[in-house]
């Protein structure tokens, strides 16, 4: 991959960073997602809403795969990397419907001096399988 051409992302201030649109908490469109640090994990719920749906009370499944990518990106931020997704893969294992709340988890599966790889799992309340998702991020910066 070539080197990271856009702005420095240690400039960022994450706290006062209120628009990303998974995690955003001042985004009026956005998921709102709160991931929170658990071991060398991350986990995140997320309950979808009408707006969310594909097909009539099917979630879409960008708004699965974004949930997905933003819960593998938060692990290498949570220890002090910044990184960008390179690839990612999604496999969509069973229907999420609208109003159903979804558990999600990721982790690092591998780390180079320049790529992170992730997983991450969808699951509803009880366990049945949504979506698992792995990417390959880039290193952009020591936070």
């Amino acid at each position: 991959m070539k080197e990271w051409n856009g702005p420095p992302l240690r400039d960022v201030d994450l706290d006062n960073y209120t628009m990303c649109f998974a995690c955003g908490r001042d985004n009026p469109i956005g998921l709102k997602l709160k991931l929170q640090r658990d071991g060398e994990a991350v986990r995140t719920e997320f309950t979808p809403e009408e707006q969310h749906q594909g097909w009539p009370g099917v979630v879409h499944g960008g708004i699965i795969t974004a949930i997905l990518d933003e819960a593998m990106s938060y692990v290498p931020l949570f220890q002090g990397l910044n990184c960008v997704t390179a690839k990612m893969e999604i496999r969509l294992h069973n229907a999420a419907h609208v109003g159903q709340q979804l558990f999600v988890s990721s982790r690092i599966t591998r780390k180079t001096r320049k790529l992170i790889e992730a997983r991450a799992e969808m699951v509803l309340e009880d366990s049945t399988p949504v979506a698992e998702g792995k990417s390959i991020m880039y290193i952009v910066e020591e936070a």
